[in-house]
């Protein structure tokens, strides 16, 4: 499904109405469940902030190497995972969208007094011996719609299309071409909102973008084919990390062979 269209539907689209019919205690619970399902994603707003700008972008298997040295590190003696956005540069949009949940992850512990085992950190970690579709960073790393299956394969949120439903903070996976797998285009980013420019609708991002490295970047939905977006309502489920399986067969096949959107919907329950 195609978006050139998009401009038309987001700006034209009726208001809902049913609002008012409602019962006064299914409004509060509604209310109540989304301020729930944004808290996290105000983390990740928060968390873009601390990284650095720029620093290019690469993504040969030497920068895969770097982020999983260096920038990402197990340390035993500091408690965890240790994440240093700058020693990743240059690097690619899944390391810096991975990161970025990592580093949400740590605001959330901090912010809820809650935590994770040590062996759901340590299942988290960025080894370079993860190809796509092993372990917890092989899948957010994988072609096709990695971090959805990893938040879903979690229960740690959900997956969606439709960018009416979509909110800052929103991880989000951009196919550029109907491709997805072995030939897609596609870009993993964090959703910040839509803009006008010059009369065309844009849909703006923070990554780490092609050419100049981690910042904000916007594209015309025009341009966009698929929108896999996925928000983290269940942090607290990545306490199951250590527990998934060591290899997602179907993402490793994403390397090889390419898939229809309705089959990626259905293998990864987007609504």
């Amino acid at each position: 499904m195609r978006f050139g269209r998009l401009a038309v539907l987001l700006l034209c689209a009726p208001l809902l109405t049913g609002a008012a019919e409602l019962k006064q205690r299914n409004i509060t619970t509604q209310a109540q469940t989304a301020e729930s399902h944004s808290s996290f994603n105000m983390m990740v707003l928060q968390s873009i902030r601390e990284f650095p700008g720029g620093g290019g972008y690469a993504a040969a298997p030497e920068d895969v190497r770097r982020v999983a040295q260096q920038a990402v590190v197990w340390d035993e003696k500091r408690g965890g995972l240790v994440l240093s956005p700058h020693k990743a540069a240059p690097t690619f949009c899944s390391a810096a969208v991975y990161m970025v949940l990592l580093r949400s992850l740590q605001r959330w512990e901090k912010q809820t007094k809650l935590r994770l085992p040590a062996k759901a950190w340590q299942a988290l970690d960025v080894r370079p011996d993860q190809p796509d579709g092993t372990g917890t960073w092989g899948r957010a790393n994988a072609n096709g719609p990695g971090f959805a299956r990893l938040a879903m394969q979690l229960g740690a949120g959900m997956n969606f299309h439709d960018i009416k439903q979509a909110r800052p903070g929103d991880f989000l996976k951009i196919f550029w071409t109907e491709d997805i797998g072995a030939k897609e285009r596609g870009h993993l980013v964090v959703y910040l909102g839509i803009e006008n420019k010059n009369g065309t609708l844009h849909l703006r991002y923070w990554s780490a973008n092609k050419p100049g490295g981690y910042g904000v970047k916007s594209a015309p939905l025009s341009r966009m084919h698929n929108l896999i977006f996925t928000r983290i309502t269940h942090p607290q489920n990545f306490a199951r990390a250590a527990s998934l399986p060591a290899h997602d067969k179907w993402l490793e096949s994403m390397q090889t062979h390419s898939y229809s959107f309705d089959a990626v919907k259905k293998a990864c329950r987007i609504r």
